[in-house]
């Protein structure tokens, strides 16, 4: 038993030494004094999880302004999740000039090893630059130690080919960003999802998925594929992700209805998964009723891989300014499967934080 309170004990006594506040959120929560944190992502290495996440200095900004501050940070864990270790910013804006020099958004992560047989962490980032007007696009930047990334460069430029929109002319902000991999059993090729807009026959802006196939394994050229229909149709669609498993396909987004509204609760922000028999479809509700999986107190949750290879899923996301827990990383919730049906334990693994905040706090996505 001393064992599984140790880190509890390690966390609780760092929270109070840095940040009074701190000392109430429970176990598993990425919390960094003077820092919002917000989307994340997970890989497991060798027993090792690491975590990246969205930061701004909450000093000077409000949760709204953090958007145009963002970075990319990272943290370790080698107990599960308990307890993560803030090793600091890893991916940055870089001098005026380089690509992107203004914000690094959304992303995604995973290990793989390189035609040398060297292992590296390649992420796929959301990077905006000032020089080109802020246009969102998608880049590669890669790490021998997962903390050290290399300058990135572009890999996905916007394109209005295949169906697609970046106009912005919907009133919403352009989509281009929240790149996710995953490699396809069917084929072995390397798939990317994002967030996207396509325009229909009648003009219609819709958010959406895009969808883009690497050319070769250096993941530096890729082939765009017409972007995804869902069933739904909502006026944001957000940091998609993909899991296989026993022949189906099940893709998870986030969504807004109303995206102007000022809080989480008012842009009736939600978590969605759909399911199908290939990569791109056709999707259909996955709990036949419903797409819904959870409401407004997280947003945009990522899925990783416990352990490499053993189908074993859990998911990761960040509490909206209305919880006990403030814009920061959720605990890791674990995923179940009630035969084919993803179950997610989002009341019961993060509790405590799901309760009202002060008045004065506001829900931000």
């Amino acid at each position: 038993m001393h064992r599984l309170l140790a880190p509890l004990a390690a966390v609780l006594l760092t929270c109070l030494l840095l940040d009074p506040a701190m000392a109430a959120y429970p176990p598993g929560v990425y919390a960094v004094e003077g820092q919002y944190i917000w989307d994340s992502w997970i890989v497991e290495d060798e027993g090792v999880l690491h975590r990246y996440a969205l930061s701004a200095p909450k000093k000077g900004y409000t949760p709204n302004q953090r958007h145009e501050h963002a970075f990319v940070r990272h943290a370790i864990a080698h107990d599960g999740g308990l307890s993560w270790e803030d090793e600091g910013p890893a991916v940055t804006p870089q001098p005026k000039g380089t690509w992107p020099d203004h914000v690094v958004w959304t992303s995604s992560v995973m290990v793989h090893k390189n035609g040398k047989g060297e292992k590296e962490f390649l992420m796929f980032i959301t990077g905006r630059s000032e020089e080109d007007g802020d246009t969102q696009r998608i880049g590669l930047t890669r790490s021998k130690d997962g903390q050290h990334f290399s300058v990135p460069q572009v890999i996905l430029n916007p394109s209005e080919t295949m169906g697609y929109d970046i106009t912005g002319g919907d009133g919403i902000i352009m989509a281009w960003r929240d790149p996710f991999l995953i490699q396809d059993p069917a084929d072995g090729r390397w798939h990317m999802l994002f967030s996207a807009k396509s325009k229909d026959s009648c003009g219609v802006i819709r958010p959406t998925v895009g969808h883009a196939v690497a050319d070769d394994d250096s993941f530096t050229h890729w082939t765009l594929r017409r972007p995804m229909r869902l069933p739904q149709y909502y006026r944001q669609v957000e940091v998609p992700y993909m899991l296989q498993r026993n022949g189906k396909y099940y893709l998870f987004v986030s969504t807004q209805a109303n995206p102007l509204e000022p809080n989480n609760a008012g842009k009736e922000t939600a978590y969605r998964g759909y399911e199908g028999d290939s990569i791109t479809g056709p999707w259909t509700l996955v709990y036949d009723q419903t797409d819904r999986i959870y409401g407004h107190k997280i947003y945009a949750p990522t899925l990783f891989e416990r352990h490499h290879g053993k189908g074993d899923y859990a998911a990761v996301s960040f509490f909206s300014g209305d919880t006990g827990c403030p814009i920061t990383g959720t605990p890791i919730v674990d995923i179940h499967w009630d035969g084919q049906v993803p179950e997610f334990d989002f009341a019961e693994d993060l509790g405590p934080c799901l309760k009202q905040a002060p008045a004065a706090a506001t829900a931000q996505p």
